[in-house]
Formats: C-alpha cells, structure tokens, sequence
C-alpha cells in the first residue's frame, strides 16, 4: 500500500494512482514509505493511535522512542 503525503491516507491498492482522501498524485509515491511521523515503540499507547507527530519531533512525548523521522 501507498501513503499519500498531502493528507496520510493509505491506498487499498499498490497499483493506486490518486489519493482516495484528497485526490492527490501519489503515483511516484514508494509503497509502505513512511511518510508519518509516528512513534516506533509497538507499546507504546501514541503509536497504537497512530498520534501523528510534526516532522520536527525526533522522539515520542509520552514513551521516549524515536519517531519515524528521527533519522
């Protein structure tokens, strides 16, 4: 699956060329690329909601694991 980087929102298909939420192009957009910033930590209650984190944050508030963009 794809994830649109305008609004988060994963496609059902690989195959997906616009974003079903937004109607963005996603065509050029790597499947399962991380493109939220959400906490790593699979414990961690902010990762289970999928709290989304602004590209800034390098580490979740709540638990201490980096984010996805940490790197």
């Amino acid at each position: 699956m794809k994830t649109c980087t305008n609004c988060g929102k994963e496609s059902y298909r690989v195959e997906s060329k616009f974003c079903l939420g937004c109607g963005a192009n996603i065509a050029d957009t790597p499947v399962n690329a991380p493109h939220i910033n959400i906490c790593t930590n699979g414990e961690c209650d902010y990762h289970k909601t999928k709290f989304i984190y602004p590209d800034d944050a390098r580490f979740c508030d709540i638990c201490g694991t980096s984010t996805v963009y940490a790197g």
